[in-house]
């Protein structure tokens, strides 16, 4: 694979590997990846209905939309290591080429003909089928709490051994602000819920703003450990945040 993304003129790649995934990173490190960092994937629980505020128009994306987008994308991601600009052509081939992939997968939110947040969302039933056959300590620990509160006020399914779980991954995300992404998060739970979706994912770093986006909702954090191999001498990433678009994992 290496060789092949040579030929192309790849000078990096990277692996992502959630914690506690320690024969896949012996694997990787005896390969030449490093640690570079650890991000999180913050998973958050879909089981009632949110209150979406009326504060601008919530719709599908739509063709002409594709220059404002990919416009706000940049700007939210221009100073991320791993983030390649993107243009309308760009998102375009982008919405075209992921499997079970549309502009109906993806929503904006307009105030006085300007897009202040774009949220799209790649349901992973499309593609595979997720099946938990162990819990860790962790996650049984969690489980236990779910089923106690869950006495008292509604609460999400504890996952158990044997289940299929529906997930969705969100991409791509844009905003001006924090506050204009909880409002398409709140939207989107909505809209997962209604079609069987128990939880929805994204990857970030650990101190970013989308995360303040998520107040309201039930959210673990799992950490994903980044791995770098640069393929060209000299060449490495620098401190700074990095982007990890969900397709990725």
């Amino acid at each position: 694979m290496e060789d092949q993304l040579i030929q192309k003129g790849a000078i990096l790649v990277y692996g992502l590997i959630m914690e506690g995934n320690l024969p896949s990173m012996k694997l990787f490190e005896s390969l030449g990846f490093k640690l570079h960092r650890t991000l999180v994937m913050p998973a958050l629980a879909v089981y009632k209905e949110m209150e979406v505020p009326s504060n601008g128009k919530i719709r599908s994306m739509v063709r002409e939309d594709l220059d404002a987008v990919a416009k706000l994308m940049n700007n939210t991601w221009q100073d991320y290591e791993l983030y390649e600009p993107t243009s309308a052509e760009g998102l375009a081939a982008f919405i075209q080429r992921i499997p079970g992939y549309s502009f109906d997968n993806l929503s904006v939110l307009e105030d006085q003909g300007e897009i202040l947040a774009c949220l799209g969302f790649w349901d992973w039933r499309q593609i595979m089928r997720v099946t938990v056959i162990e819990r860790s300590l962790k996650m049984r620990m969690i489980g236990s709490i779910v089923d106690l509160v869950g006495k008292f006020r509604p609460m999400p399914r504890a996952v158990n051994a044997g289940d299929t779980l529906n997930q969705i991954m969100l991409t791509p995300i844009a905003f001006k602000e924090p506050t204009h992404l909880t409002l398409l998060l709140r939207y989107m739970n909505n809209r997962a819920l209604s079609s069987g979706i128990e939880q929805i994912f994204c990857i970030c770093e650990s101190s970013h703003s989308l995360l303040s986006s998520m107040k309201g909702f039930i959210r673990i954090n799992t950490g994903v450990n980044l791995y770098v191999k640069s393929l060209k001498p000299n060449i490495w990433i620098s401190d700074k945040p990095v982007f990890v678009d969900g397709i990725d994992m």
